[in-house]
């Protein structure tokens, strides 16, 4: 009771008054959160662990530790975790537990900069200093809304005093550009267009990498920075535009196709995105901040359709890795973006020179290092990138690397791209836009006479014209760009090479190029902006007549492909850095990149378990040979061990030989009724609705017997009890069987469904086929067959591949599968029971 007293108490002369006071500096109560009997507010938790805060990033309960108040940037954002600005704690016994409380919450607290703690009489407020370090000030006055919280630290900042981000190239980062943008978007008031934003945050990153740069240059490591925040925000605009006046003038040309001349965001917005940027070293991870802040700034605009998914450092480094790319070549990348490929070919090379031919590098990279991009804001950066790394080149240009019609409306394009370069490049390596709706209309592919877009919208050969996806187009420029015998690496989506559509896409390759590599990416590499699966494929262009043809890679096999189907590149689904993990569940600091090992290995001359070398088949037209996880055969082999040793009075057919013996029966559902129709009473089952080996039917998702006989084209639906059904597209359960049960033969399945039967013919039944589809060994092949369809999951005809284990009599595969049968048949009687039970209470 006497603890009850004290905090009522403290709530009443101490946490009310304060909170009445901030309501009178100007805060809105609606953006405090202050839990009272008057309130619904909850406290507010800070989590205290890495993991009780991933737990609260998913949006998962936590203990944390409770604070009397929690202040958020806008009443919009009020209980958003990255909203915090101020915490405050009442109830300390004094000052010195109360700002040591503090400090370690503000710590905890990623976004919250300010502390404040008082007792009813005093009020002492806790800094967090832009080098994360704490400034308490006692006896102070409360903040109002538009005061300055953001302080420089006791020490002006060195080079050595920056902090390598640990996920800079993963969500970390991403974060905090989008909380920055958040910041401009809500309280600055002079950028409020998105192009302008961008091209702003970009300057800003420009001067944050050339202070980054500088400062590990200079003679003395411990030279302040110029890229810091000073004690007011005039201040800090003033040297920060004061820096930029300075940068224009020593790279004009980074600016030539902009009126620029100041940092044109409010002085608040410079001095909140230099206080939160200053202390890491963005400089080290300099294509992955540039393509991390446009992909941020971008995606939050109208422009976000336009396909430019930049390259993750992971897979750059792989990639250049597998180009072989060395002094002799000479190298472009027509969609370069912000230039991630041009700057590792460059950093690769320097690493591998030794002093005296660094030189001859930076010479090189003058002479043979290109790059072309659309946007004016990627061209700039790249260019800076490429300073940055004292290379100066100014063959990074601005134009439409595929429309040649507006080809003169660029005039450092015509040296780059122009018909007289045709033929003259070594290597061509990028990553183009992609997407379905990011086509070349049809009237300027027949200008530029891409014979890639002569086919018909189902995609037969056509003496006409098609509009045509950009990235597919792209493979025509880099077919015109090489020399006979050059080196094509580009990223493209797998959907390319195994769907249906795209025959005449395969059909083309086969024509003009030969296939050397294809190495995976997995979807958790680009997951953070889309979920598209993509491969990075490297080809060599087939040497036309009387042509010269180069070499071709070092590690290549005639009439081979050399396939990785690693599972890892170093990127977890967070987009953060993945780390390995030993047997015992303990997170190592070894970075879990499967896929660069296997390049590794290719280049080293040794094998590897999750890659291989494939005959290349004559034409790509009916092959998978671009898609990696197809010849993984782990699966297989472990069925194939597992029958020897479990089953060895069994024999493996695939269900594409059962299928076509007679001997079991397999088809699609019944169709997809759109959602106006969903209103009767005959179930439509979708592929969500197949789960822990049952059909359920969802109450909501139900047609009329019209609608149904529509789809079952008759009266009946074709269906029998005890049939096995599986997902076969959109779901992350093709392959796991679900049992069809007595009465639920009434319904009408999405045509997303494999409906699967024995005959007569067969020595099992339908529990015994279930149950063969159940095992492990017979599970994890799907995962081989199941392919990406853009971002969907598709199994198409490949379910003929899988593996099961034929019994040699019926008495056998009834003995082994007999746990099955009664399983389903005990729940077919109990649900029967249930239902009748049910149908006589309603009556």
């Amino acid at each position: 009771m006497a603890y009850e007293n004290e905090r009522f108490k403290e709530h009443h002369e101490v946490r009310l008054p304060l909170l009445r006071e901030l309501l009178r500096k100007g805060w809105d109560r609606d953006q405090i959160i202050c839990p009272s009997p008057d309130s619904d507010d909850r406290e507010w938790r800070v989590p205290k662990t890495p993991s009780e805060n991933a737990l609260r990033e998913a949006g998962r309960s936590f203990k944390g530790y409770p604070v009397d108040m929690a202040i958020f940037d806008s009443p919009r954002h009020r209980g958003e975790w990255d909203h915090v600005i101020a915490l405050v704690e009442t109830k300390a016994p004094n000052h010195k537990e109360g700002i040591s409380e503090l400090s370690t919450y503000l710590g905890l607290e990623p976004n919250a900069v300010l502390g404040i703690w008082s007792d009813g009489d005093s009020i002492s407020l806790v800094y967090k200093q832009a080098d994360m370090h704490y400034k308490s000030v006692r006896q102070a006055t409360l903040p109002a809304p538009g005061d300055n919280v953001l302080i420089p630290g006791d020490k002006a900042l060195t080079y050595v005093d920056l902090r390598e981000h640990d996920d800079i190239s993963g969500t970390g980062l991403n974060r905090l550009f989008s909380d920055l943008l958040n910041h401009i978007v809500a309280n600055d008031s002079k950028s409020t267009r998105a192009d302008d934003r961008l091209d702003n945050m970009c300057n800003m990153l420009l001067l944050k990498m050339d202070s980054d740069t500088n400062g590990k240059m200079a003679q003395d490591p411990k030279e302040p920075l110029d890229f810091q925040v000073c004690p007011t925000p005039v201040e800090t605009a003033k040297r920060i535009n004061t820096n930029f006046e300075r940068y224009m003038a020593k790279y004009p040309f980074l600016f030539e196709d902009t009126s620029t001349k100041t940092i044109k965001f409010d002085d608040e917005t410079i001095h909140a995105i230099v206080y939160w940027l200053q202390g890491i070293n963005l400089k080290s991870a300099a294509p992955e901040t540039l393509s991390t802040a446009f992909q941020v700034f971008r995606s939050a605009n109208v422009k976000q359709g336009e396909g430019q998914y930049f390259t993750p450092q992971r897979i750059i480094e792989s990639a250049v890795k597998l180009m072989e790319i060395d002094y002799h070549d000479k190298v472009i990348d027509p969609a370069c973006g912000t230039g991630g490929f041009l700057f590792e070919t460059y950093s690769t090379l320097l690493k591998r020179a030794s002093g005296e031919q660094r030189d001859e590098i930076r010479t090189w990279a003058h002479r043979n290092l290109y790059g072309v991009d659309l946007d004016s804001i990627n061209v700039k950066l790249a260019r800076a990138l490429m300073i940055g790394a004292r290379d100066g080149s100014t063959n990074i240009v601005l134009g439409d690397s595929l429309r040649e019609q507006k080809w003169q409306d660029f005039p450092m394009l015509t040296p780059v791209l122009g018909r007289e370069t045709d033929g003259s490049y070594d290597v061509v390596l990028t990553n183009p836009p992609f997407g379905e709706r990011l086509k070349i209309r049809a009237t300027d592919a027949k200008q530029a006479k891409y014979s890639i877009c002569q086919h018909t919208s189902g995609g037969y050969p056509s003496d006409k014209y098609s509009d045509t996806e950009l990235g597919l187009v792209f493979m025509e420029r880099a077919y015109r760009l090489l020399a006979g015998g050059g080196r094509l690496g580009i990223v493209l989506p797998e959907t390319y090479f195994f769907s249906s559509s795209y025959q005449w896409f395969r059909k083309w390759v086969s024509r003009h190029f030969d296939v050397l590599a294809v190495m995976n990416i997995p979807m958790e590499a680009f997951q953070g902006f889309c979920r598209a699966k993509t491969n990075f494929y490297v080809m060599r262009k087939k040497s036309t007549k009387g042509a010269a043809s180069m070499k071709p890679p070092s590690w290549a096999q005639p009439g081979k492909t050399w396939i990785t189907y690693a599972p890892t590149i170093g990127i977890n689904k967070d987009g953060k850095t993945l780390y390995r993990v030993t047997k015992e569940g303990t997170r190592t600091r070894e970075v879990d990149d499967t896929v660069l090992s296997d390049v590794t290995a290719l280049l080293e001359g040794s094998n590897s378990s999750t890659s291989c070398f494939v005959t290349t088949p004559e034409s790509l037209v009916n092959s998978y040979l671009g898609v990696p996880q197809y010849y993984d055969r782990i699966s297989v082999k472990e069925f194939e061990r597992y029958v020897q040793t479990h089953l060895q009075s069994f024999t493996a057919r695939t269900l594409g030989d059962l299928e076509d013996a007679g001997i079991i029966s397999i088809r699609n559902g019944h169709g997809s009724p759109s959602a106006d129709l969903r209103n009767g009473d005959i179930p439509y089952v979708k592929v969500s609705d197949l789960r822990a080996g049952m059909v359920n039917f969802n109450p909501t998702n139900m047609v009329s017997l019209s609608v149904a006989e529509r789809f079952w084209r008759g009266s009946d639906s074709g269906l029998s009890p005890w049939s096995i059904v599986t997902p076969s597209r959109a779901s992350k359960n093709i392959g796991e069987p679900s049992m069809l049960l007595p009465g639920q033969e009434r319904a009408v399945f999405t045509k997303e469904t494999l409906i699967m039967n024995a005959t007569a013919e067969a020595l099992f039944d339908n529990f015994y086929l279930g149950w063969a589809l159940d095992l492990d060994v017979v599970r994890k092949q799907w995962g081989r067959v199941v392919f990406m369809q853009t971002n969907r999951e598709d199994l198409g005809n490949r379910y003929r591949e899988i593996l099961i284990p034929i019994p040699d009599t019926r008495e056998h595969g009834e003995s082994v599968s007999n746990h099955y049968r009664q399983y389903y048949r005990s729940i077919a009687q109990s649900r029967a029971k249930f239902l009748k039970a049910r149908e006589s209470q309603n009556r």
